[in-house]
């Protein structure tokens, strides 16, 4: 394969008028109609030639030599095939541009530029040649591997092969072969993770084979990453994330969809410098190249079809969108920076559109979770979010105080929710309100409970742009002036203000292992039959600490509590052994050894009251064939407080027979607590049934995380 760029001088008019000259690529404030003209030659003797454009705005048809090789929609690449049209010699390439007049890529929320924004080339292949490469991971082993997938789409004979490496840092940690038509799963070792902290890159390289012949080789960067939901958050490679980030357009200054890659990598660098891990790539697809650079420096991007306000219920707008986003993914889906696909932007909901846009996603990349970025009111977000498979919840709640945010919060809470947008005209030159809205975000992110929570926000937005049609106060002097930057990347009023906001993010979950969360990957773990909530727990804990003479914890705020938010086989929130209920976790077949993981209590419990030595509960291993083998947990033998901390000073809480499984906490100064753990030989070498607790003494409240057993 060889590659022939196609940029430089064009001739260019207006409509019908006189031609000049233009250098492609070029971005310019819209015309209506434009003719762009360019004349090549092929010199060299390939198989097969193809046409290739990485994107135009807003509509374009393209003619080779007097033939239509087809339509073109903003933003996204297209590929013609030329090989029956093409010449050796004087070849002309006409593309007739459409800025203004379409229903669907023209939008009145930014300023608008028409041109061939991106890059045009030739690309000369053989008879046979890689079309698409798709490479899927899954996660094993808590992380510490990976099963890969290539599915690579070819133009090639039956009998062919695909030869498949992984790189990292030039070293091959995979190779293997795996024919035409077939997808083969192999599990790489002891892998090294992608995050905004480490973004770890790999090379991924393709040949297509018939025999040992090469026909053509694909390269691209990967990486690995698993990104989830887990109730109200968002987990990254198990470990809980919130999504701190900004809203950014393409546009630098007056350069349109043009900024030098420079420009590109002095913008993400400036938004990593601010503490973010996310930018929300608004509201239509970027140049690839930022991509590129968003996977090198370690920051998680979104991407949308370019919907602002539009009416998803004309054909050519939802037609139009649909297709942008399935070539969006088509490009993107191999880079690990992406987080997810926004279908939209602020739009009236049509459950027709949500539907067929979040189809499109899945089945084009079902790897990745989907939404839109949304400011409807919260009422129809639950229903048509949840009606339309979309995996968490949006809102843009603009307003002067954090009431409206709240709302939202306390509605959507069975899922993610992501401020898409905030901020706006309300927080321009207001210091003090960009700090008090973070500090909120903060606030209900860290509480992560049952009835609220927030997972993420992106500030509207990183750098300001032209537009003309809001006036005072939100723009000014043509300039819609609530960025963090100005045009020029200048810094606001509010810009300190917000990167000390991003720092106060990263003081999230903290946790001191005694023993490795690995070793549980040999357990079975036994399902709790009903489960305590995060709500529910909170306020318990909240009921006991108001009561000093049950507890002797003074002057401790608390946020979150002993929820554990790691990924572990274990319940985050942990199950409380209450008075006059058995609390029971379900068998799953014979073992050797049952382990109790948690065995501390938030009312009294080893050394902060209670006697030494006293009866806490029963834990009863039941059999099925009626055995039950009975083991009374005890204060300080079995079990301790939750609580590492007591007033000023650390504590250490420590269990004769059990032994310390993990101290955790979420503020340093307020909130340390324990875990225990305890390994009991079984006494039968039958099926277990059920291990279940029963509290013997009501001046104790102990906590259970799981119960685990093990085979061998």
């Amino acid at each position: 394969m060889k590659i022939m760029s196609l940029n430089g001088e064009w001739l260019y008019r207006i409509g019908n008028g006189a031609q000049s000259q233009i250098t492609v690529p070029f971005s310019r404030l819209p015309v209506g109609r434009s003719e762009c003209v360019r004349f090549f030659d092929i010199s060299e003797k390939f198989d097969r030639v193809f046409l290739k454009f990485d994107g135009i705005t807003y509509y374009a048809k393209v003619f080779l030599n007097g033939t239509e090789m087809g339509e073109m929609l903003p933003y996204c690449e297209y590929e013609f095939e030329i090989t029956d049209i093409a010449k050796p010699q004087g070849n002309e390439l006409k593309v007739i541009l459409e800025d203004i007049d379409r229903a669907f890529g023209p939008s009145n929320g930014w300023e608008n530029y028409g041109g061939i924004i991106r890059d045009v080339s030739l690309i000369l292949r053989n008879q046979y040649y890689i079309k698409d490469v798709f490479f899927k991971s899954k996660l094993l082993h808590n992380f510490k591997s990976a099963s890969i997938e290539v599915e690579v789409n070819a133009d090639c004979p039956a009998d062919a092969q695909f030869e498949i490496s992984l790189l990292c840092d030039d070293k091959v940690v995979c190779s293997y072969r795996q024919a035409a038509g077939e997808v083969s799963a192999v599990t790489v070792n002891d892998i090294r993770l992608w995050s905004p902290d480490s973004p770890q890159l790999y090379t991924l390289e393709v040949r297509l084979l018939r025999g040992e012949v090469i026909d053509d080789a694909y390269e691209c960067e990967v990486g690995f990453k698993d990104l989830s939901c887990d109730r109200h958050r968002f987990i990254l490679n198990g470990r809980p994330l919130f999504l701190k980030g900004v809203c950014k357009h393409e546009m630098v200054a007056d350069s349109g969809h043009c900024p030098s890659v420079s420009q590109m990598e002095a913008d993400m660098q400036m938004i990593k410098d601010m503490g973010c891990n996310f930018v929300r790539l608004v509201h239509y697809p970027h140049n690839k190249k930022i991509i590129e650079i968003a996977d090198r420096i370690g920051l998680m991007v979104s991407e949308e079809p370019g919907l602002w306000w539009s009416d998803t219920s004309i054909d050519e707008v939802r037609e139009g969108a649909k297709e942008v986003l399935r070539r969006t993914i088509l490009r993107d889906r191999n880079h690990v920076s992406v987080a997810f696909w926004l279908c939209f932007n602020e739009c009236i909901f049509t459950e027709r559109y949500l539907a067929e846009s979040a189809a499109v996603c899945r089945q084009y990349d079902p790897t990745r979770m989907v939404s839109g970025a949304n400011c409807m009111s919260d009422t129809e977000t639950l229903h048509h979010y949840n009606k339309c498979g979309f995996d968490f919840y949006t809102m843009h709640p603009y307003a002067p105080t954090f009431e409206r945010a709240r709302k939202s919060i306390e509605m959507l809470y069975d899922k993610p929710l992501v401020f898409t947008e905030w901020g706006g005209n309300y927080l321009r030159d207001n210091p003090w309100l960009m700090t008090s809205f973070l500090e909120n975000m903060k606030d209900n992110y860290m509480r992560n409970l049952d009835g609220s929570a927030l997972a993420g926000a992106f500030f509207w937005y990183f750098a300001e742009v032209n537009e003309f049609n809001r006036g005072e106060p939100g723009c000014r002097d043509g300039v819609l002036c609530e960025g963090l930057v100005d045009p020029n990347r200048n810094p606001t009023k509010i810009y300190d203000a917000f990167c000390t906001g991003m720092k106060m993010f990263d003081r999230q979950f903290w946790l001191e292992r005694a023993e490795t969360f690995e070793d549980l990957s040999v357990y079975q773990c036994l399902k709790p039959i009903g489960e305590t909530s995060c709500t529910e727990l909170r306020e318990t804990i909240e009921r006991l600490m108001r009561d000093t003479s049950r507890i002797d914890v003074r002057n401790k705020k608390f946020v979150q509590g002993p929820i554990l938010c790691a990924q572990t086989p274990l319940r985050d929130v942990p199950d409380i052994v209450r008075p006059k209920e058995t609390l029971v976790f379900a068998g799953v077949g014979k073992a050797k050894k049952v382990s109790v993981i948690g065995l501390t209590s938030v009312a009294n419990g080893y050394p902060l009251g209670g006697a030494y030595g006293e009866t806490v509960c029963h834990m009863s291993i039941v059999y099925k064939n009626g055995h039950r083998q009975v083991v009374e947990l005890k204060n300080g033998i079995h079990i301790t407080t939750v609580f590492g901390l007591m007033g000023s000073s650390r504590i250490d809480p420590i269990a004769e027979q059990s032994h310390r499984f993990a101290m955790f906490g979420y503020d340093k100064n307020f909130e340390r607590y324990v875990i225990n753990r305890l390994d009991i030989d079984t006494e039968f070498d039958e099926e277990i049934q059920s291990v279940e607790f029963t509290l013997e003494n009501e001046q104790y409240l102990p906590l259970v995380y799981g119960v685990l057993q093990k085979n061998n």
